[in-house]
């Protein structure tokens, strides 16, 4: 795997890099600071980035889309010191594939690589759970469909449609793999176990102004 690291602690950057080298890896390139980090990726396209998430003058959150904006095939991995629920929220609100505190092992770090570079959310579970329950007193079981990328929204349409994974793949045009990629990240963001639970969660809380304009259910006709 190609690889972006993007931090502004000299030795940790060092330390990943030999690490992740060792471990087979290639480290394309580094940055100090969330715009460089923009640049080489740009650069260098690479499979996945390590991104900090605090700077002395920038978040790290706001490089995300922007990283994504000039390498489309890039996983953002999110490395911060600090779990809270809003920022692990946030960061996969804008689009990380993952996030890994800098306290784990580099076996948790290579980990949360290969299940971002598959498409998949690499958070903890509890943690996901979390960060994406609501933030109201007023509970919203559906909150996790603010997170959804508009292919899994189409995924959720084909769920709640009673489609098989094949079925699924050919209406989306994409591998079998990936449809069920698609489908573990809808249910890890809603929270449930299983297809089954995603429908009978949209069928009790959602309705026709839940889902994006061009996937709302048809109403019945009267005639």
């Amino acid at each position: 795997m190609r690889l972006l690291i993007c931090d502004d602690h000299a030795l940790l950057v060092e330390a990943l890099s030999l690490a992740l080298t060792a471990k087979g890896h290639v480290v394309a390139a580094t940055a100090s600071n969330p715009d460089d980090a923009v640049e080489a990726a740009r650069e260098h396209q690479p499979d996945a980035c390590l991104l900090d998430l605090h700077f002395p003058q920038a978040n790290g959150i706001s490089a995300i889309g922007r990283i994504h904006g000039v390498s489309i095939h890039t996983k953002v991995v999110i490395l911060s010191g600090s779990t809270s629920r809003t920022v692990v929220a946030d960061a996969i609100a804008q689009g990380a594939h993952g996030f890994i505190g800098k306290s784990e092992p580099i076996a948790a770090l290579m980990a949360a690589l290969e299940i971002a570079q598959q498409g998949r959310v690499a958070v903890d579970p509890t943690v996901l759970r979390d960060a994406l329950r609501p933030r109201s007193d007023r509970d919203d079981p559906l909150w996790g469909l603010k997170f959804f990328t508009a292919r899994e929204w189409e995924a959720l349409r084909c769920i709640v449609d009673g489609l098989t994974t094949k079925q699924m793949a050919s209406h989306l045009g994409v591998q079998i793999s990936t449809a069920r990629t698609h489908a573990g990240n809808i249910l890890a963001k809603l929270g449930v176990n299983s297809r089954l639970q995603v429908a009978a969660l949209m069928g009790a809380h959602a309705t026709n102004e839940t889902w994006p304009l061009p996937l709302r259910p048809r109403p019945l006709s009267t005639t």
